[in-house]
């Protein structure tokens, strides 16, 4: 029996109460882990992860996700998923109800309605459009007014060196969740939670939803998580 106990990256801070409470009932990490990471998806002020995270190019909030436990070594993740709150618990049931690691855009969507989740509609909140709205002013103000809205975007990327165009995320870019804890069997889990690159491509998967990348964790050794 070991003390168990349960960290996370500065945005976490306020819910890692929430997984401690799940600890103290007598939970698993992994489910200290996700309960942590629910509570921030759920926060509209934190731009970086669920409900109000920056969306890509074409206004859409997609959403990254990735958990592992350490004593089996399974894992389960899901990126550029769209309508969903909740990836963290999308990713924990592809890790527990699937025999996959990694499902993606349309068919993780599927999956998480397949495993009864249901859609949340728009994650936009008033505060991301109007970030979004400001980026697309200053898009289009270079650019033809012949062009629809989306040609605006794609030539605004293409004639953006991509150093220049990441320099310009930078004041967009929010923070990845990451929370690692250890129960009192001595299993440990980690999870990741982001709404991934700030005014991104359509489809990016970022390194939040890669196992071994985004986070890991072995009973062995312990856990990482190498965003944030």
């Amino acid at each position: 029996m070991v003390k168990p106990f349960i960290v996370g990256t500065e945005n976490a801070k306020d819910a890692l109460k929430v997984g401690v409470e799940a600890l103290r009932r007598g939970g698993s990490a992994i489910d200290a882990v996700e309960a942590a990471i629910r509570v921030v998806e759920e926060n509209p002020l934190d731009h970086g992860v669920g409900i109000g995270g920056i969306p890509n190019l074409l206004g859409v909030v997609q959403l990254d996700a990735s958990i592992m436990e350490g004593r089996n070594l399974r894992a389960g993740a899901v990126a550029a998923v769209r309508g969903f709150l909740h990836p963290i618990s999308i990713a924990r049931k592809v890790m527990e109800e699937s025999p996959h690691v990694l499902l993606v855009g349309e068919g993780a969507e599927l999956f998480a309605e397949a495993m009864g989740f249901k859609r949340h509609g728009d994650l936009l909140t008033e505060r991301t459009r109007e970030i979004y709205q400001a980026f697309l002013e200053d898009a289009l103000e270079k650019l033809d007014e012949s062009f629809t809205w989306k040609d605006y975007i794609i030539r605004y990327v293409r004639n953006y060196k991509l150093r220049d165009w990441y320099e310009r995320l930078v004041k967009y870019h929010g923070g990845t969740v990451d929370v690692m804890a250890m129960d009192a069997d001595g299993d440990i889990c980690s999870g990741v939670s982001t709404s991934g690159t700030a005014l991104k491509l359509p489809g990016r998967v970022g390194d939040s939803p890669i196992i071994g990348a985004g986070n890991y964790c072995d009973n062995r050794v312990g856990a990482a998580a190498c965003t944030g």
